[in-house]
């Protein structure tokens, strides 16, 4: 009768332990999948749990190392008790069974099952253990301090912390956003444009010193008048004698209020202001914060050498993130046009690491050039003529000049060859 009562003791105490075996493994899947960005989202929401949760996503390693305190206990408590349990009902064969029966049953209700309705139910399930496992992590204090002493001492990079989120983590949930629909395509191209958006240079975006509209000190009003009405353009840099010599910008509403009132004896100096100059290495999101600051919206840029670069303005580097942003002045023409399978009309200013990654080629890429006009010149080794081919073997590509104004290339034709076509052209 006493053996009896022994052996329903240590049933009930091994069902206990399976069950506790399944709580601190679906625990773990729970606690260790939800984020810290949807751990925040619930404090926010004033979720029940959500506290003792954001306060276990501080430190991932005090929350693994209580979860595997606890079901490493359990596992050994149930082990030790299904031996018992099968000695004491079949003797020394009852090891064997023990061994059996407990593997089966660790496997479905202590590891399989609780794992799989975690990964289902992570939200809700993080938000009830972890008042738990908040309260076993203070009971087991002491072991925590140990383990943090002694990864202190043997951690290969200490002080040193691994970012929570990563900028390719980030990119990869917003692929996954958009194959499941949450996400569409526009979101997803805005997304990526604001990640790179930090990374964006100057360079990168300015209008290039060739393409920039300019007006000497010593023009008149009149004269400055008539040329942004034929640009379109609000503002324009000034130069004294030559163009690396910038003394300011002008804007066409100082121009039109002196011009209004019929003041005779106002100067081009006279009403411009002092430009910003800024170095064409500088990242945009540096600079737009700057522009805001000084509440201007044109900057000249300035190449390594101090010499005239470029200008930037506000609206080129919002287009980073909206894309080309267009008024009645613009006339709207893509950078890369196709003409026929396999064959496109390229605007030369168009960077070949842009083309590549649109169109899935690989042009060659080296520091003496940017763009697809500079990869002509650079295997030319002259200006070049319209009509004249350059030939890119490693990437079975043809490009012909097709444009020029004065010495400057406008356009180019890039044929591919039938090997090398994108598979968006087939």
């Amino acid at each position: 009768m006493v053996i009896v009562d022994i052996v329903t003791i240590e049933i009930v105490l091994f069902l206990i332990c399976l069950l506790l075996s399944g709580f601190f493994s679906s625990s773990e899947v729970a606690l260790v999948s939800i984020t810290r960005a949807k751990v925040h989202a619930l404090l926010c929401q004033g979720r029940k749990g959500a506290e003792a949760l954001e306060r276990l996503k501080r430190s991932t390693d005090s929350l693994l190392i209580t979860i595997l305190v606890g079901n490493n206990i359990v596992n050994v408590a149930a082990a030790s008790l299904a031996t018992a349990i099968a000695i004491g009902i079949y003797g020394d064969v009852g090891i064997g069974i023990a061994t059996g029966v407990t593997v089966i049953l660790m496997l479905i209700i202590g590891e399989i099952g609780p794992k799989m309705y975690a990964s289902r139910h992570t939200e809700e399930l993080a938000l009830r253990v972890a008042g738990p496992i908040l309260l076993l992590s203070k009971v087991l204090y002491p072991v925590l301090w140990v383990a943090d002493r002694i990864k202190g001492q043997f951690a290969f990079r200490p002080g040193v912390a691994e970012p929570v989120v990563t900028e390719e983590e980030i990119k990869e949930w917003i692929d996954v956003g958009e194959e499941e629909g949450t996400i569409e395509e526009e979101e997803r191209d805005m997304l990526y444009s604001v990640l790179r958006f930090g990374d964006t240079t100057v360079r990168e975006v300015m209008t290039p010193r060739v393409d920039v509209v300019m007006i000497e000190d010593t023009s008149t009003l009149e004269h400055a008048l008539s040329l942004f009405n034929e640009t379109g353009f609000s503002r324009i840099p000034v130069y004294h004698e030559r163009i690396d010599n910038i003394l300011g910008l002008l804007n066409v509403k100082d121009v039109f209020a002196a011009v209004f009132r019929q003041q005779t004896s106002a100067t081009i100096r006279d009403r411009m202001y002092e430009p910003y100059f800024v170095p064409e290495s500088k990242k945009i999101d540096e600079l737009l914060k700057e522009l805001q600051l000084k509440k201007q919206h044109m900057a000249v840029v300035l190449d390594e050498y101090g010499s005239f670069a470029g200008i930037v303005t506000v609206e080129d580097m919002l287009e980073e993130l909206v894309g080309e942003i267009m008024d009645e002045f613009d006339e709207e023409e893509p950078e890369v046009q196709q003409i026929e399978e396999g064959v496109y009309l390229v605007d030369a200013r168009t960077w070949v690491e842009h083309i590549n990654e649109d169109l899935h080629l690989n042009l060659p890429v080296t520091d003496a050039y940017e763009s697809i006009g500079g990869l002509v010149i650079d295997r030319l080794g002259h200006i070049p003529r319209r009509g004249e081919v350059v030939r890119v073997e490693e990437s079975n590509i043809t490009l012909v000049v097709m444009q020029m104004r004065g010495r400057r290339l406008v356009k180019v034709k890039m044929t591919i060859a039938p090997s090398a076509v994108p598979d968006e052209a087939r």
